[in-house]
């Protein structure tokens, strides 16, 4: 399938059915982001094709940046959240493990101690969330210890530009082992990098929480994330229920190599394949750097006009499909994942049936509990589930499920 589809836009592309392909896909940026606590401002960027001087001004630039990335939690913004009324906090105290993510109570961890976090990207309202959340947190227990000034607990946040950039991340976190902080916090892009890394933190007894996305190999004390084979299933059901258990389908997923792309994708295709024997999955397309999410789906629509339902694994590929669809003109029932902005408008003015929305706050406050967890020596849970939410027309208006909501 996937080949058909490579072969039908090459085609498409030598006979100039998709002009400027390559005029449009820029070099990714992959100056890192780095910033404190303090510095919430995400700055545009240049593209790489800048000539070497630019290059070299922008990566040092940025590692002025990094140096004087130690600053203290005191001014987040973030209003703190009310775990009692909060739906994402109250099921991640309750459910995510065997012990609770949002407390540190009994807890400690000494005065002027870093945790570091190394992100798939600094330009996403999913990370945004994700890191407030980690600040939150570390708030939390800077006021619980009673630090202040240079006896609070600091964190970092580091990210590739591009969030498909392996090389690096690795890069980062090789940088962030090498300044020794107390806790490192990690949202692998590739489930197969970085063991290296991970063995490294180990000998220096730095306990490593992974957030999101996990890795295959190496000692890590956590994994802080949805349920994504769960979740994949779900989304299985509720397209199925939505196309009346018959038809053709196909799946538009992110990066083939990230953990959370992959247990998404095998979630839905086993749910369709066991248990709604009608329904064909005739596609499963990756984001790749030779074609676009859009151009992908435009392709399915003219190889397999009969597709009468998609299923996205991001609110990238959501997008994508959404798009093609309506410059196509096509009727068909989608299933997006993430909460931002623009799936929720899908789902209200109806081109999309409903999404799965994810826990990016509780993700990352859990993640900074179960690192001072691991610090101490206590219990730790080797996966804390966040949760997920299905969101459709019927309770997207419901408060109860905002916490859910970013973006």
């Amino acid at each position: 399938m996937k080949k058909a589809i490579a072969a039908f836009l090459c085609i498409m592309l030598a006979t100039g059915m998709i002009s400027g392909c390559a005029e449009r896909k820029q070099e990714p940026d992959t100056t890192q982001e780095s910033t404190s606590t303090e510095d919430t401002e995400k700055t545009q960027n240049s593209p790489e094709d800048a000539s070497g001087e630019q290059k070299k001004d922008q990566e040092s630039d940025s590692q002025e940046e990094k140096n004087s990335d130690e600053d203290d939690t005191e001014t987040s913004d973030n209003e703190e959240r009310d775990m009692t009324e909060d739906l994402a906090m109250s099921v991640l105290k309750d459910q995510a493990g065997s012990v609770d993510y949002t407390s540190f109570e009994e807890l400690e961890l000494e005065a002027g101690s870093r945790i570091a976090v190394v992100l798939k990207s600094a330009r996403d309202d999913f990370w945004t969330t994700v890191r407030e959340g980690i600040e939150d947190a570390v708030e939390a227990l800077n006021e619980k210890m009673g630090y202040t000034g240079e006896d609070q607990i600091t964190v970092s946040f580091d990210a590739p530009a591009d969030d498909t950039d392996v090389e690096k991340q690795i890069d980062l976190i090789d940088t962030v082992l090498s300044e020794n902080p107390t806790i490192l916090c990690i949202a692998a892009i590739d489930r197969q990098s970085c063991e290296a890394q991970l063995e490294m933190a180990a000998e220096n007894d730095i306990p490593v929480v992974m957030m999101d996305s996990g890795v295959d190999n190496g000692p890590v004390s956590a994994l802080c994330a949805t349920d994504n084979y769960g979740a994949g299933v779900e989304a299985a059901k509720r397209l199925a229920e939505a196309i009346e258990d018959k038809g053709q389908i196909a799946v538009m997923a992110h990066a083939e190599s990230a953990q959370t792309s992959q247990d998404r994708e095998r979630g839905f295709s086993d749910e369709i394949t066991k248990n709604h024997p009608d329904i064909e999955i005739v596609n499963v397309s990756h984001e790749n750097a030779d074609f676009t999410m859009e151009e992908m789906a435009n392709a399915v629509f003219t190889l397999y006009p009969e597709v009468n339902g998609y299923f996205c694994t991001n609110k990238e590929a959501s997008d994508a499909v959404l798009n093609a669809a309506d410059a196509a003109g096509k009727e068909l029932a989608v299933v997006g994942f993430d909460s931002d902005e623009q799936q929720r408008s899908a789902v209200e003015n109806g081109t999309e049936i409903g999404f799965i929305a994810q826990n990016p706050y509780g993700m990352g406050y859990a993640a900074v509990t179960a690192g001072v967890r691991a610090s101490q020596g206590l219990p730790v849970d080797s996966f804390v589930n966040t949760s997920y939410q299905w969101i459709d027309s019927s309770n997207l208006k419901d408060e109860k499920y905002s916490s859910y909501f970013y973006g």
